[in-house]
């Protein structure tokens, strides 16, 4: 799950907040993002929510154009009846001419050459928001660091969870029914991109180091899988399928049937697919240098020392070899993510802070 399917249910979950809108917030909210704009054009002309127009402009486009000039183009580009603009990423500048939100989940690109660029007037548009929201303590220390934004204005809004999704009633695929999805009855799990900031290859290294320990054991990986494949072949790790993407619907009942879920990923701003994994009660893997992932998984997973091959197996070496570990976590997860808010409430506290800045 990236970033696309978050704007998919924030999105979602704000239109269902159109009463709570309309009780504290005079004019429209421009919403720019990645999410189908189809549920806002057929949300009716009253809608609190209206997509915001580039006229064609991309993101690339927009990228390397000084901040004095994009800046009075988007201002051009508002719908005249906004008042305020929510964009859920630093893909476009604000327009000046009313308040705005960014969502902003990390900064990859300050990181990891493979992960695109910031534009360069980020530091300019996130300067000029009146509020910043991010799902963690994480992203918001990269934020102020990164982008030198005053810490008051930057609103830690943890993400949701899909609990009628995932959730320990979720009954496991049955052997057949993994067999004619293309996965092993036996298997860890692993779903994810393949950048270099998601660390895939030293799982793989790790898995190749120990499978031999487990000969009736996969590795089963879903995610893009062009790029997964290419990381499976250079490992030259055995019992690896790549699955591609997962129908999201499907996604639950393959992930409760695994051993363990193993997120190697060193860098991230949240962590869905961890959550997600432990609400269903599948004991799950990952590790300190994950950025905001050890806020998430807590003591209620097994945290490696670092994103090492080596860390790696340790880790998933220990699960394994642990019925009365992996029994404990199977309980231990799902009782952290049921404290976690629903993608409803994460709306509703968007929306407090949409309030804040224009009362």
């Amino acid at each position: 799950m990236g970033m696309g399917w978050y704007e998919r249910l924030l999105l979602e979950h704000l239109l269902n907040e159109q009463d709570s809108l309309a009780s504290g917030i005079q004019g429209r909210i421009t919403f720019d993002g990645r999410a189908p704009k189809k549920s806002l054009s057929e949300s009716g002309s009253d809608s609190k929510l209206v997509e915001m127009n580039y006229l064609g402009f991309s993101t690339a486009r927009l990228a390397h154009v000084p901040w004095a000039l994009v800046k009075p183009l988007m201002t051009l580009l508002l719908p005249k009846d906004a008042s305020l603009y929510h964009s859920l990423a630093l893909s476009f500048p604000a327009p000046m001419s009313v308040p705005a939100v960014y969502t902003i989940h990390d900064l990859p690109p300050a990181h990891f050459s493979d992960e695109g660029y910031l534009p360069s007037w980020s530091k300019s548009a996130a300067n000029q928001a009146e509020a910043i929201v991010t799902p963690s303590e994480f992203g918001k220390r990269e934020i102020i660091e990164h982008l030198n934004v005053n810490p008051e204005r930057v609103h830690v809004v943890p993400n949701g969870c899909e609990h009628d999704l995932f959730n320990t009633s979720v009954v496991p695929m049955t052997a057949k029914e993994l067999d004619a999805q293309g996965v092993p009855v036996n298997f860890i799990f692993y779903a994810g991109g393949s950048t270099r900031r998601k660390n895939v290859l030293a799982l793989l290294e790790a898995w190749a180091s120990i499978s031999s320990d487990y000969p009736d054991l996969h590795l089963v990986l879903a995610g893009p899988a062009e790029g997964l494949k290419a990381l499976s072949v250079k490992s030259g790790a055995p019992r690896v399928v790549v699955l591609g993407y997962v129908e999201h619907q499907l996604m639950p009942r393959i992930m409760k049937a695994a051993k363990a879920f193993v997120f190697p990923s060193i860098y991230e701003g949240f962590g869905l697919p961890p959550m997600e994994a432990m609400a269903l009660g599948v004991p799950t893997i990952g590790t300190l240098a994950g950025g905001a992932v050890p806020e998430v998984i807590g003591d209620a997973g097994i945290l490696a020392e670092d994103g090492s091959a080596k860390a790696l197996a340790e880790a998933i070496k220990r699960l394994l070899d642990d019925p009365q570990l992996s029994e404990q976590l199977r309980h231990s997860g799902p009782h952290r993510v049921r404290n976690l808010p629903s993608w409803a409430e994460h709306a509703k506290n968007v929306v407090s802070v949409y309030k804040s800045i224009l009362s």
